[in-house]
């Protein structure tokens, strides 16, 4: 039995690695899309580059993983189904649900492996990648100066030049404006050749040119309507730029601490009783508050709704409300429907701070359950796709690739409807959580049951029969109720 073990662990590696690399291929393909915007004119190098696609692969392991063991599986039990290996192991007396176990176990084993990469690894990769995000955000584009085009991305300058020698990187008629001091076009440098260096570990921009140049013009006091140019030659001359802001800077490591995506179950479950602790003392605050409000605002309120025989305090003595002239009247009426006004105004901020603030409980909750779901899913998409191989007898790429996407994207679906719902408060974030394993456990029990005993669930002609022999009883019901009557 062991090696039948091995012949079937063997048989199932293969797949699960090679699908798992075509599902981590094909999603970090759709990270750096969602990022190409942020990525381009950055000049960032490799390094840069390999490391942010490690921190992202990092966090697309518990997206691909359950994947990749839906697929795997499906292929596993679809080829031996359909080279007849599985009818043999069965000949042998060899149960399915001893074929599974090897299988089961490492299922088991990967959803073991797969709680503690989200909970350990993952988020540490996850803080990392949005630290790395961030500061290439910040980072400003390459100096990139093209011939004939006006470059504005050094903070208070524009440069223009005529031409750059691809040889020497000499350039020519180079132009340069200077905004620094905030007065528009008046300083202004022109040189007939130059070249660029950085300096100071690339943090200064060196602009040195040859037989140029400098206009100004002199706008301070009393020179501001007479505005007297000055016009300075040079042989050589050397300019510094800051372009500090064009290199990666590391950001605040403190930036993201608290961010739930990055917490691990231990900290999450601090958080979340710390929150709710602060949700339910702010809520009593705001509930008294309410009161004490109300008790101030519901003789002014009553007078309003009902307009008579309502003794009202005003001033230091009392007045019976159906005893005041009219424009008193008026204005204690108009004063009450501003006080009611206001009160309903704070009484729907406060509830929508708290509804903002119970969301915010419920993303770390959602986080929370998450952990467990997404390292169980590999267990529960297992007897969903084994199985399924088993009864559909097909293997390799094509029926197994379309039958594990449909399964995948509805085990998806309903996770995201779930996680939707458990942010609003519809549901709770267990049940909202937990909706998609509620409801593929069981289809998947159901499965296993099923091949098990060799159900026939997909074959066409078992199918064609029951809806034929469904219209022939249909049929043969009519004409007796026919002849009935």
């Amino acid at each position: 039995m062991k090696k039948l073990d091995k012949f079937i662990l063997k048989s199932y590696l293969g797949p699960l690695l090679l699908t798992f690399s075509i599902a981590m291929f094909v999603l970090m393909l759709q990270f750096l899309w969602q990022k190409m915007e942020s990525l381009i004119g950055k000049g960032l190098e490799t390094f840069v580059l390999l490391k942010m696609i490690a921190y992202a692969s990092a966090t697309l392991v518990p997206m691909s993983l359950p994947l990749a063991i839906l697929l795997a599986s499906i292929m596993t039990m679809g080829n031996f189904s359909e080279r007849y290996e599985l009818a043999a192991m069965k000949s042998s007396g060899i149960s399915l649900w001893r074929i599974l176990r090897p299988l089961i176990i490492l299922s088991v084993i990967m959803s073991a492996l797969a709680f503690f990469f989200s909970n350990n690894i993952m988020p540490k990769a996850d803080e990392e990648l949005r630290l790395m995000i961030y500061e290439i955000k910040a980072k400003k584009p390459a100096i990139n100066i093209k011939p004939n085009e006006f470059y504005s991305e050094i903070d208070n300058y524009v440069l223009r030049i005529a031409d750059r020698d691809k040889k020497t990187n000499e350039m020519k008629d180079v132009l340069i404006y200077d905004h620094s001091k905030g007065n528009g076009n008046n300083s202004v440098i022109r040189a007939n050749t130059g070249s660029m260096y950085t300096t100071d570990n690339g943090n200064t921009l060196v602009f040195e040119l040859h037989d140029g140049e400098s206009f100004s013009e002199d706008v301070n006091g009393e020179n501001y309507f007479h505005r007297p140019l000055t016009r300075v030659e040079f042989k050589t001359q050397l300019i510094r730029f800051d372009i500090s802001n064009f290199s990666l800077q590391a950001a605040d490591s403190e930036r993201y601490k608290d961010y739930y995506k990055i917490m691990n179950i231990s900290r999450l479950s601090r958080a979340i009783d710390s929150l709710e602790i602060d949700f339910v003392e702010q809520k009593q605050k705001n509930t008294n508050n309410y009161f004490k409000d109300l008790n101030r605002k519901l003789i002014w309120a009553d007078a309003y709704k009902e307009s008579q025989s309502i003794v009202l305090h005003t001033g230091d003595f009392y007045k019976d409300y159906s005893k005041l002239n009219i424009n008193d009247k008026r204005d204690i009426d108009y004063f009450a429907q501003v006080q009611c006004g206001n009160f309903r105004t704070n009484y729907e901020v406060h509830s929508y701070n708290e509804k903002i603030d119970e969301e915010y409980i419920n993303r770390h909750k959602i986080e929370y359950h998450k952990k467990f779901t997404l390292s169980l899913a590999c267990v529960i998409l297992f007897f969903i796709g084994a199985p399924l191989g088993a009864i559909i007898k097909k293997g390799g790429f094509g029926m197994p690739i379309v039958v594990s996407i449909i399964a995948f994207i509805i085990y998806y679906a309903l996770g995201q409807i779930g996680s939707m719902l458990a942010r609003s408060g519809t549901l709770s974030p267990f049940v909202g959580m937990w909706l998609s394993s509620f409801v593929f456990l069981p289809i998947g029990l159901f499965l296993t049951i099923k091949a098990t005993s060799d159900a026939k669930l997909f074959d066409r002609e078992i199918w064609k029969k029951r809806i034929k022999n469904l219209f022939q009883n249909k049929k043969i019901t009519n004409n007796k109720t026919t002849k009935e009557l």
